[in-house]
């Protein structure tokens, strides 16, 4: 112990003259700054009327006075009358090494000018030296007592009890039968070895117990990795779920545009009827009618075709997911398919979704796979990596190298820790515990670009940074492939 504690002393009586040694310093530093800007703001005061009268001469003594400053370098005045002084004569602010202060010419309320100044600071050593010559002794004197005191009251009151129980836990492993500690103490000690010798007569009982809660474990460790690939299946079509009721609500939005448009043109032309039938139709009330025709037929069509785009792409990335089959499909297009059905939650964001592929890329293997782990991205940065209220941009880049594409998913948001980062594709790890989080998004993730796809995918991140996966897959899978189960 004296080996150990005698040069941690040492070790933080030197740090505490570090300490000390920093401290000053900035405070003799930010002292003798504080000093120089209070001297600037005070020429600025001082040489207020005279710049204002034009007094070349009082301005340049003025200057040469407060230029006597040891940490002045250079003081340079300009004015709005296009007056220019510096001191020392003929003086440049140095472009390194200084700091540089400027304080307003102020006459009657009113902007004349500015005085600006640089200045480097030089420390009293003299000073400083002094400091920690006073300190470090008084600081390393007061450690020494203190760990002798401590010393001598530890090795009574701490060391003697824990000797007593080591040789007890010696001679328990070496023939079992339990060595009771005599000590008695009405302190934490003495509890702590009223508890050792409790203890000690409990550990056959518990080892027992230990070997049956084993078995257990053993059990239902085996249930729950039956249980997570149930749930590992269960997210995936959880997640579909979500797409279908983000499309439905998406597509209510046009419908109900088009029904209201269908129902307007209705009137007009029962109103346009009654006129005719009348005879009372005018030349106006045609036009008005057929204006109102024509606007209604192109909202109905947009929103028509804007609901039919929607179930289109909802069909194909739905029917990919739930019946995934190998087949050669346009990699540009179906991830803008992707894109497009993700458009519901993309919403309540104000995240731009930047894809950048080559739209003459054709690949066999698997679409859904490719929607399952487009879709998991995004949802991930959206839930972890951003607030409703903040702007943001997910960039998506593909790439091909030798027979490979590689995939780079890019976001801007509040990025991951190294801790994080380590166990993010583990399963049922999550940062959104009890707020919808089930952990499993990432793992499925790993597992079809691991398994399913043949690949690997990467992840690298910082925090306040963004995060970054990179993922590269082969652009032909083989047909024997297509039995492959998910997971295997």
């Amino acid at each position: 112990m004296l080996s150990v504690a005698i040069p941690v002393t040492l070790l933080v009586g030197v740090l505490y003259a570090g300490i000390i040694s920093v401290i000053e310093t900035q405070s003799l530093k930010n002292r003798q700054t504080e000093q120089v800007i209070a001297n600037v703001a005070q020429l600025a005061q001082v040489v207020a009327i005279p710049t204002w009268n034009l007094d070349q001469q009082f301005i340049a003594s003025y200057l040469e006075q407060y230029a006597l400053s040891p940490y002045i370098k250079c003081i340079e005045l300009l004015s709005d009358a296009s007056l220019k002084e510096y001191a020392p004569k003929g003086c440049e602010h140095p472009k390194d090494g200084a700091s540089l202060h400027s304080e307003p010419i102020i006459y009657e309320d009113q902007y004349i000018g500015v005085v600006v100044a640089s200045f480097e600071i030089e420390l009293d050593q003299d000073r400083l030296m002094f400091i920690l010559l006073s300190r470090i002794p008084v600081a390393l004197m007061a450690l020494l007592t203190i760990f002798a005191v401590f010393f001598l009251l530890f090795n009574r009151w701490v060391m003697g009890p824990i000797q007593a129980m080591i040789s007890s836990l010696q001679e328990f492993q070496r023939t079992s039968i339990h060595q009771p500690v005599d000590w008695q103490s009405n302190d934490e000690m003495g509890t702590l070895v009223n508890t050792f010798n409790r203890t000690q007569v409990l550990q056959v009982e518990h080892d027992e117990m230990l070997l049956s809660e084993k078995e257990k474990a053993e059990q239902a460790l085996r249930e729950l990795q039956s249980a997570q690939d149930q749930l590992v299946e269960s997210e995936k079509m959880a997640s579909l779920g979500s797409l279908v009721a983000g499309i439905s609500h998406e597509i209510n939005t046009p419908l109900g545009v088009a029904r209201t448009s269908a129902s307007h043109v209705e009137d007009s032309l029962n109103q346009i009827r009654i006129r005719f039938e009348e005879g009372t139709i005018t030349k106006q009330d045609m036009k008005n009618f057929l204006d109102v025709t024509s606007d209604g037929i192109r909202l109905m069509t947009i929103n028509l075709v804007r609901a039919s785009e929607l179930m289109t792409s909802f069909k194909q990335v739905s029917s990919d997911q739930s019946h995934d089959e190998i087949r050669e499909f346009s990699l540009y297009d179906y991830l803008q398919e992707t894109l497009y059905t993700l458009k519901p939650n993309l919403k309540r964001y104000q995240i731009a979704v930047l894809l950048d592929c080559d739209d003459d890329l054709i690949i066999r293997s698997y679409p859904g796979a490719f929607s399952q782990i487009l879709t998991n991205l995004v949802m991930n940065s959206l839930t972890h990596a951003y607030d409703v209220e903040d702007q943001g941009t997910i960039h998506i880049e593909v790439t091909t190298q030798d027979d490979d594409i590689q995939i780079h998913y890019q976001d801007d948001g509040r990025g991951m820790s190294e801790d994080v980062q380590q166990k993010i594709f583990d399963p049922f790890f999550t940062t959104r515990r009890g707020e919808g989080g089930t952990g499993l998004g990432m793992h499925i993730v790993y597992n079809i670009v691991n398994h399913k796809l043949r690949g690997s995918i990467k992840v690298s991140s910082e925090l306040g940074r963004g995060t970054h996966f990179t993922m590269r897959l082969p652009q032909q899978i083989e047909t024997k492939d297509s039995q492959t189960k998910f997971g295997d």
